[in-house]
């Protein structure tokens, strides 16, 4: 061990010079040579101390050893405080002066502990140092930069979902908001799944049970009313005038009893039967049938005007009936004063039957005169007005069955039956 000669610290063997204050270390010495310091400066040391003299630099034998262990050396390393102001001592005499060899050596061993410390590398790689050193300026940017662009085109993609679902919402939302959805329920509950096509042939609704056969009525133009050489004519069956109608469908029979039960769950009629013309129908009463079968079906159904019947009624001729009056005609001659099940006479040349006679029948416009003119507000459906029914019944005289008949009634006229069309699109 060496020792400072002025802070009396000791070093390893290996130090040269004093780590606190830079100076000199002495020669390796004996560790009881400080018991013997210690005894010089203790003034009444303890009966039972033993010194030795310190060793001299001619190489003096060292005295026989006892058997007392040596006293433990003071620590090597001095704490921050008595770096800043060490304790100063006695300085002991040097052991012996040092030789050219040793001052060079001393020199080296500074230079050591003033040189920087060696960098640490883990394997051979550089990029795997830890020398403390920072990535070069270029990495950080390139990172950044790529960090930034993948936060840059992740924006602008949600900034770009977010427009387009803006766009969407605006054009959509009105539309949507603007339906009802009671009303789109509802035609989806009632729809029917196996609902027919319209094609221009004939087909049958289904509606609770009854059946609606409807028959396709092809469209055309004829001339309305009556001439004035027609025999039993009113005068309100004219001036006649040309009216195009469009294809339609108009139900094969007169309603029946069992399809108005099936569709309004009542029966108003005088004489009961299901396969008889239902009868003492309101033309209210009508109405609301085609409404809530609308309903059912999906399709828009609705009473016939005045053109539309006499067109579907004449089915291509011009005179006063579309064939015999006894073979198409259940009225005051033969229907025995009642009415009866529908089907049983002769069609027309559209296959429609019971056109004449039987019940008769509403249509949807006003009563107003001639010339007939759809666009004159006869069709409209708002006004309380006076209505034309057509085709006679049971107990009418065959003049009042004429394809060109008319009469006219209060909507709420309870003696009157109906038929109904859906317009082919």
């Amino acid at each position: 061990m060496k020792r400072c000669p002025t802070c009396n610290r000791t070093f390893d063997d290996t130090m040269t010079f004093c780590l606190v204050d830079g100076s000199v270390l002495s020669a390796p010495f004996d560790p009881r040579a400080t018991e013997s310091v210690s005894a010089s400066r203790n003034p009444d040391p303890g009966p039972t101390g033993i010194l030795y003299p310190a060793p001299n630099t001619a190489g003096t034998t060292r005295p026989p050893e006892t058997d007392k262990e040596p006293t433990p050396l003071p620590q090597t390393i001095a704490s921050p405080a008595q770096i800043q102001s060490p304790q100063r001592e006695t300085a002991l005499p040097f052991a012996h002066e040092y030789s050219l060899a040793e001052e060079a050596a001393s020199q080296s061993a500074m230079k050591t502990m003033n040189a920087p410390p060696p960098e640490v590398m883990i394997g051979k790689d550089q990029n795997m140092a830890f020398a403390g050193q920072p990535p070069p300026t270029s990495q950080l940017t390139e990172r950044h930069s790529s960090v930034g662009k993948r936060v840059a085109l992740i924006g602008g993609a949600v900034l770009v979902v977010i427009i387009i679902g803006a766009i969407v919402w605006l054009i959509r939302g009105p539309k949507i908001r603007r339906a009802s959805p009671g009303s789109a329920q509802s035609k989806q509950t009632n729809q029917p799944e196996n609902k027919p096509q319209l094609t221009g042939q004939s087909f049958t609704e289904n509606v609770n049970g009854a059946q609606i056969q409807m028959v396709s009525v092809p469209g055309g133009t004829f001339l309305m009313g009556s001439p004035l050489s027609e025999t039993g004519r009113d005068k309100d069956e004219g001036p006649q005038n040309e009216a195009t109608i469009q294809s339609l469908y108009m139900s094969k029979y007169e309603v029946t009893q069992a399809q108005y039960k099936a569709v309004m769950g009542t029966n108003p009629s005088s004489f009961k039967g299901d396969d008889l013309p239902v009868d003492s129908v309101s033309w209210n009463d009508a109405v609301e049938f085609c409404r809530k079968l609308s309903q059912i079906t999906g399709r828009e159904y609705r009473l016939p005007t005045e053109a539309e019947w006499e067109y579907a009624c004449r089915a291509g001729t011009g005179g006063p009936y579309a064939g015999s009056v006894d073979g198409m005609t259940w009225y005051g001659a033969n229907s025995g004063s009642q009415t009866h099940p529908v089907g049983q006479k002769q069609p027309n040349g559209f296959g429609l039957y019971d056109m004449y006679g039987n019940v008769w029948e509403w249509c949807q416009s006003k009563y107003k005169p001639y010339p007939y003119k759809a666009t004159d507000g006869r069709e409209s459906l708002q006004e309380t007005d006076v209505r034309a029914m057509r085709g006679g019944s049971w107990e009418s005289s065959a003049n009042s069955c004429r394809s060109a008949y008319r009469r006219r009634v209060i909507p709420d006229a309870r003696s009157i039956g109906f038929r109904i069309i859906l317009a082919a699109r």
